[in-house]
């Protein structure tokens, strides 16, 4: 944690993303670490490196792409290892979208690309995928725990982790994807047919609001920095 917020301070960035790597390092072109030296990379992006722009939060077009998910190790760690995320995208960009939806050998939904799904049933509830074959996103887990919040205020019925067939899915009336710090995405037409009434749902725009400040003045998973 201090190499990371040493580097963040070095930046000069007050409001950016961070990302860091652990690896073998450099050595050789071998298939093992042997010779190699480990290293730890930390890397500081301000807002214009974000592959998520401001137009997105407009609502974006996604498509349902054909392709294998991960097997299950390298579907639950956090690693570089993207050729099947490329492939996702790539699928959906092909059609007009930008990220894809991956659906399981049980017909239910699995997650995006790099992103997590979220779905806001006609009743009102929260629902995303369960972890058992997909990453673990922080974002979708700060999503499901600010969603709460929505509940305890009405606006929302309940929270719950499920298996998600398509067809419940396409039931729905908002549609988000969340990934990469406080980035949710609202869908707003998936497969060529709208989402609900075809433009960011109000429960959706609320989420984005409450990750938002929970990101500038939450308490929880926050570090100060002194800046010289």
């Amino acid at each position: 944690r201090t190499i990371i917020s040493q580097t963040v301070v070095a930046s000069g960035f007050r409001n950016a993303s961070v990302r860091y790597y652990t690896s073998v390092g450099p050595g050789n072109f071998g298939v093992t670490p042997d010779g190699c030296r480990p290293a730890f990379y930390v890397v500081v992006m301000g807002k214009a490196a974000s592959v998520i722009k401001a137009e997105d939060m407009k609502g974006i077009r996604e498509y349902t792409v054909d392709l294998p998910l991960k097997p299950g190790m390298l579907a639950k760690t956090k690693s570089n290892n993207y050729m099947l995320n490329v492939l996702t995208a790539m699928a959906s960009k092909d059609r007009g979208g930008n990220y894809g939806i991956l659906v399981d050998d049980e017909g239910c939904i699995a997650e995006s690309c790099v992103l997590n799904c979220t779905f806001i049933t006609k009743d009102r509830r929260l629902i995303t995928p369960s972890f058992d074959k997909i990453l673990a996103g922080t974002s979708v887990r700060k999503i499901m725990d600010v969603a709460h919040r929505l509940v305890a205020e009405g606006v929302l019925t309940a929270v719950s982790q499920e298996k998600i067939q398509v067809a419940t899915a396409k039931e729905c009336v908002e549609m988000l994807l969340s990934g990469g710090d406080t980035h949710l995405v609202p869908v707003t037409h998936w497969d060529d047919k709208p989402v609900g009434t075809g433009h960011v749902g109000e429960v959706t725009k609320r989420l984005i609001q409450l990750v938002k400040e929970d990101a500038e003045e939450g308490v929880d998973d926050h570090y100060d920095l002194e800046y010289a």
